[in-house]
């Protein structure tokens, strides 16, 4: 059901994909020069590097190794790399001796991405914002409107999102590492990548409440975190779990068959379509909770959240079948009083 209106609010909305696109090319322009002037001389010293050079040689050899499936070459191109000896090693070692000016470059880096996240965030909260002037009312809202409005709740919102959300995906990344340096290369690939998704529905679970509860009921961030909607129990807990574990393993495929059959190009509409379509699965998966009735097209409203709920199904249609009478006895009241007036004349 929520997968289902999610699908359909998305495409109903989808002109809202092209507003993210233009933004976050700006963003990212912007983040990618200010990343050149920190990271370009480095790069371009570690580049020259013969240990450089070989671990680029080394991953070249393990590419082919992997699309070729040969599995004994492959694992020793992989020691070749991560080995005792490994060019990574070695490129680590050269690392370390340039440990002031590679701690300053990183530091530089990641003040830049969070920079990033921040200013993303806060277009994510003001599309989040119009959606739901959508929802609610069916009412359009322009861009600029929304961001003014919202701009000191979406710079509290990103303020603690953003270092949260930051430090949770370096938590998932020592684990993948853990996981390549402990496995075989293809049981590594595979639990990998079931860790990566598993991680991001489990982020996207935890703090997929705090924007809807921020603009739709206009809570403080803080009540926004402790908000529990009507329904929220275990059982819908779980099912937001796997609504975006479903979501996050058909983003990672839209995106990655765009990327390789169409050279890239279909990314510029399949990456922020990603971002609005998960923002569309946490406000159906908000107003599912807290029981609101909302648009999903000028033509549909959700007239019951509890349809479709194994928990309230028979109250439902309990409910139902009361009003069916209800409104039979009626209109056989009005029948009646139709005759006996046509009797008197």
């Amino acid at each position: 059901m929520r997968f289902r209106n999610s699908i359909r609010l998305f495409m109903e909305n989808f002109r809202h994909v092209y507003k993210l696109f233009l933004y976050k090319a700006i963003i990212a322009l912007v983040a990618i020069a200010l990343c050149c002037a920190f990271v370009l001389p480095e790069i371009m010293e570690l580049w020259k590097d013969p240990a450089m050079q070989g671990l680029i040689a080394d991953c070249k050899a393990f590419a082919k190794m992997f699309f070729e499936l040969n599995r004994e070459s492959l694992e020793s191109a992989k020691q070749e790399i991560v080995g005792p000896n490994g060019s990574l090693r070695q490129v680590l070692t050269l690392i370390s001796s340039m440990r002031t000016e590679i701690i300053l470059t990183v530091v530089g880096v990641v003040i830049v991405y969070l920079i990033k996240r921040f200013a993303e965030t806060l277009c994510h909260f003001t599309t989040g914002s119009m959606l739901n002037d959508k929802m609610a009312t069916y009412a359009e809202t322009s861009f600029s409107t929304s961001s003014v409005a919202n701009l000191g709740k979406a710079s509290v919102y990103a303020l603690a999102y953003v270092p949260l959300v930051f430090l949770f995906d370096a938590l998932i990344i020592l684990g993948i590492y853990g996981l390549w340096m402990l496995l075989p290369i293809f049981p590594a690939l595979f639990c990998s990548m079931t860790l990566l998704v598993l991680c991001q529905a489990l982020k996207m679970t935890i703090f997929s409440n705090w924007m809807p509860a921020m603009t739709t009921d206009n809570m403080r961030l803080r009540e926004a975190i402790r908000t529990r909607g009507k329904k929220e129990n275990g059982r819908q807990w779980t099912k937001a779990f796997l609504m975006y574990f479903v979501t996050v393993y058909a983003i990672i495929v839209i995106n990655g068959v765009a990327a390789v059959f169409t050279f890239g190009s279909a990314l510029i509409v399949t990456v922020p379509a990603s971002y609005f379509f998960l923002t569309c699965e946490q406000y159906v998966h908000y107003y599912t909770i807290m029981g609101k009735k909302y648009f999903v097209t000028f033509e549909s409203i959700t007239a019951n959240p509890d349809y479709g709920d194994s928990e309230h199904f028979f109250e439902y249609v309990d409910v139902t079948e009361k009003e069916g009478t209800q409104q039979e006895q009626t209109d056989e009241n009005a029948a009646e009083a139709a005759v006996e007036a046509e009797n008197k004349q």
